[in-house]
């Protein structure tokens, strides 16, 4: 007989076989546990170790755990932080616009606000095409809709959605979207400074991050490293030249590529243009597993709490009720053109720079 061990989330109890993951254990149990990609990455059933011990899913020297990926090998007690439920609503695309020349800006229009956390993604699934996770964020330009959604949408050739706006999918396309989900959202009343870390569409969720956390304290420290593989990419720009008028934002815009237009706009990666940090201060991510990473492991190294939001591309291919929806979506619609299947993706979601110089960097 298997020896059982005791699990007190949030002060509800249940028994666990002594091995068994600790995500399965609780959904066996009726504990329902967020969580999305089971495989360590997407951070969405990340839950703090009070006491106890669990094998994986855990780095060293860190109290929060992946329970997707930890074994349950003694008593243990675990909290979770309060995040709003998810919900399953019906929207539709009210605005494509090209942001870069492979970023596309996707706006949702839902019968009701969605309550979702700054930083936290959803699942969209444009009718008769897979599910993907992507970031809702702040509108680059006026204020926002709250039942209107943003999205910022990496096009990428081969992509079995991305390839596909304002192509199959345009103005009007339904949408389910379900969600939010994710744990790298703002912690409020952080009185230390605030760093976040962007690169490509990972920018989405941080913008929001960055929004919020200056609307709760302008008078709070915040540096904004945003990296982008060419200068045509920093799509953001504008957004950030208004948001580095407030008296202690630094922006750090970086690029991969060589350039001489702006002495404002770094070049290399993110993680070698990053302010010393301390333990006070508190650091956002997204963007690339290997850069959020990296990122991850300085702020470690410094005692900065870290939160990440990797974007991972997702190399299963269409089930066949996905390619059975595409062939009914495209036989009511033949102008559409035939369906194409391809490999899925999942997209998802103090040095101070001269401000006066990249604001003038166009």
């Amino acid at each position: 007989m298997a020896k059982t061990c005791k699990v007190t989330l949030n002060n509800e109890a249940f028994l666990a076989n002594c091995g068994d993951l600790l995500l399965d254990s609780a959904l066996m149990n009726g504990i329902d546990l967020p969580h999305d990609c089971r495989s360590g990455i997407c951070g969405a059933c990340r839950v703090r170790l009070v006491d106890g011990k669990v094998f994986g899913g855990q780095e060293h020297g860190d109290d929060m755990i992946h329970a997707c990926q930890a074994r349950v090998v003694s008593d243990l007690e675990i909290v979770s932080e309060p995040v709003p439920d998810q919900v399953s609503l019906p929207g539709r695309v009210a605005k494509l616009v090209r942001l870069a020349p492979d970023v596309i800006g996707v706006d949702v229009e839902l019968p009701k606000p969605l309550h979702y956390l700054p930083g936290q993604y959803c699942k969209l699934q444009f009718r008769g095409f897979p599910e993907r996770s992507f970031s809702p964020t702040y509108p680059l330009e006026g204020r926002p809709d709250p039942r209107l959604l943003h999205f910022h949408i990496r096009r990428l050739s081969d992509g079995t959605v991305s390839s596909a706006l304002g192509r199959e999918i345009g103005i009007g396309h339904r949408v389910k979207l379900t969600g939010p989900l994710g744990t790298a959202f703002l912690r409020p009343d952080h009185a230390g400074s605030i760093v976040v870390v962007a690169s490509g569409t990972g920018f989405a969720p941080m913008w929001s991050i960055a929004v919020a956390a200056i609307m709760e304290r302008p008078q709070r420290e915040l540096i904004f490293v945003v990296a982008a593989r060419k200068l045509q990419s920093l799509y953001m720009h504008n957004a950030l030249c208004r948001l580095a008028l407030f008296p202690n934002v630094t922006i750090i815009p970086v690029v991969s590529e060589p350039q001489n237009v702006s002495p404002a706009i770094r070049v290399g990666r993110p993680t070698e243009h990053l302010p010393n940090l301390s333990a006070d201060d508190v650091v956002y991510t997204s963007g690339a597993p290997a850069m959020t990473e990296a990122v991850a492991q300085i702020a470690r190294a410094a005692g900065a709490k870290c939160y990440t939001d990797p974007f991972v591309a997702s190399s299963r291919p269409d089930d066949p009720a996905t390619v059975v929806g595409r062939l009914t979506g495209w036989l009511n619609n033949p102008r559409s053109g035939p369906p194409i299947v391809r490999p899925a993706r999942k997209q998802a979601s103090r040095m101070a720079a001269p401000r006066a110089a990249f604001g003038n960097a166009r």
